[in-house]
């Protein structure tokens, strides 16, 4: 399932504030945003605001997740310049760009006949 969504070239661009989705695994279909990154690149550190916080992240292969074009300044910065983010800010930014792709989806999505019961 794509969503329109890109995957971008390269094995280990992803930055720390980037919106990803992972492809593989129990979370399959889930939304995070990138806090950290391991030096060879190859590992992934994810929060959702909810299960996993910048203070908890979750490991995920590179190779696992499916990278948007999606970047969260805000969140950037406060990983970089402090170490932390407030989750239930972390939690509204996430919450509100995805709802925000979704209706995009809907807005673009063909419409479908509707059936008639008698």
């Amino acid at each position: 399932m794509d969503m329109g969504l890109n995957n971008l070239p390269g094995e280990s661009l992803c930055r720390i504030g980037q919106v990803v989705r992972s492809r593989r695994g129990k979370d399959v279909g889930r939304w995070y945003v990138v806090v950290g990154v391991s030096e060879d690149g190859r590992r992934i550190f994810l929060a959702d605001g909810r299960n996993f916080t910048v203070a908890k992240p979750k490991p995920k292969n590179a190779a696992h997740l499916q990278r948007t074009k999606w970047h969260l300044d805000e969140i950037a910065q406060g990983i970089l310049s402090k170490g932390r983010v407030d989750a239930g800010r972390f939690e509204a930014l996430l919450s509100e760009l995805i709802g925000m792709k979704s209706k995009e989806d809907e807005e673009t999505a063909c419409p479908t006949k509707a059936k008639s019961w008698k």
